[in-house]
């Protein structure tokens, strides 16, 4: 029972000279001999945190605490952006300055230099470096330049180059996401900075992790489900201590595992009491994991991950935030494979903000499912003439690699 001395601390607060009275679990589930003690040293830090989320401390026998979980208001937010979410309001209009197609060998450079750099940027905290900002800006401002001019080519290049690794390219493509994301919801180019730094490395403490435990193809041990949920902490340790890094950029690492229904970890926060970057980087860590291939888990159409995502709004995800996401990308988007009515197998090319049932998409396979010879690009909205008899029309999202398409292919 929390009593008005004690308080709830999330395990990555822990300080020196703080008084642990109790825990999150029974204390013979840990291997702490004396239920109630002071903080010593970094040492039972670490083994709290490995062992716990959160902890009580008595600040009548120890050091107190800033950051503390119950109290919502020590998570800074953006005040903004709340306002636009009850408002469902704008602050700025983008227009697209390219065409999708002139914007692509720009967009392919710029996804291409930020996939080697990220090696670098995150090779660099696994040998016990702190991030280095300028890195990081490298990565993020060839993507945001590219998407703020058009956000097509760069989506549709996301979903077709090849990702060698999960953890590396999940970072590059939560990143690009979250500037398209901030992009349409009409942010700042500062606050879509901030979000897309955020989404960057809120999982570089996962290079604190044993990769083969991150490799792990068969179901993970409690112990080890313990340890890749620590990469949280990691995170946020290494961003604490790195120049330069704004606590925004901290707090979307320290909430993006945190759900709307408070079911998420590390500290079970409930609705608006994670902060709005963090409930941003929720909905966006989760599409990208699931539609990506994983050591674990084969991934879905995008299609069948929106519509996942929609079902859990409110649950997990805020339903204001889904709404704009599902807007974001289209019901089925860029990337997608597709079949129409017809039989033919497309793939969606880029989104018609007007009617986001009708993309633009290049045909693939013919209505036998053969291959054609030349692939054509057509606008479901402004169809060809020959179509006039009988249009095409989406009937349903393809899993990835249906018919054996391979989409590295396309990688143009």
């Amino acid at each position: 029972m929390e009593t008005q001395a004690e308080k709830k601390v999330s395990t990555l607060y822990l300080e020196q000279g703080m008084y642990i009275s109790s825990l999150d679990r029974p204390w013979l589930d840990t291997p702490f001999l004396i239920q109630g003690f002071i903080i010593n040293n970094d040492d039972e830090i670490l083994l709290l945190k490995k062992y716990c989320e959160h902890v009580y401390i008595d600040t009548d026998k120890g050091v107190d605490t800033a950051q503390f979980i119950h109290e919502a208001n020590k998570l800074k937010t953006n005040q903004r952006l709340e306002q636009c979410l009850v408002d469902q309001t704008r602050l700025v209009e983008y227009v697209d300055t390219k065409t999708a197609t002139e914007e692509m060998p720009v967009a392919r450079m710029a996804i291409d230099e930020a996939s080697n750099r990220v090696v670098s940027l995150m090779e660099s905290v696994k040998s016990g470096k702190t991030v280095d900002i300028k890195q990081a800006k490298d990565v993020v401002e060839p993507i945001l330049e590219s998407i703020i001019r058009n956000p097509e080519a760069l989506m549709w290049l996301t979903q077709m180059r090849n990702k060698d690794s999960y953890t590396y390219s999940h970072s590059v493509d939560n990143c690009a996401l979250a500037i398209a994301f901030g992009r349409h919801m009409g942010l700042p180019k500062e606050d879509i900075n901030t979000l897309a730094m955020g989404l960057l490395l809120m999982d570089i403490g996962k290079m604190k992790i044993p990769v083969e435990v991150l490799n792990k193809s068969e179901p993970l041990t409690e112990d080890e489900f313990r340890l890749v949920r620590s990469h949280v902490a990691h995170s946020v340790d290494v961003l604490k201590k790195s120049e330069g890094i704004s606590i925004d950029i901290i707090n979307i690492a320290l909430t993006h595992h945190e759900r709307f229904d408070g079911s998420g970890y590390p500290s079970g926060l409930v609705r608006a009491e994670t902060p709005v970057y963090g409930r941003i980087a929720a909905i966006i860590d989760c599409y990208d994991a699931m539609t990506s291939k994983r050591p674990y888990g084969e991934p879905v159409s995008p299609y069948a991950a929106l519509q996942e995502i929609y079902n859990w709004r409110n649950k997990y995800f805020q339903e204001e935030l889904v709404e704009q996401f599902l807007q974001c990308l289209g019901v089925f988007p860029t990337g997608s494979l597709v079949e129409m009515h017809s039989g033919e197998v497309c793939i969606v090319m880029a989104q018609n903000k007007t009617r986001r049932m009708s993309p633009q998409v290049m045909l693939l396979l013919d209505k036998k499912k053969q291959p054609y010879a030349e692939y054509q690009v057509i606008d479901l909205i402004n169809q060809p003439s020959e179509y006039d008899e009988n249009p095409l029309t989406i009937f349903r999202g393809l899993d990835p690699g249906a018919y054996g398409i391979d989409p590295t292919e396309f990688y143009l």
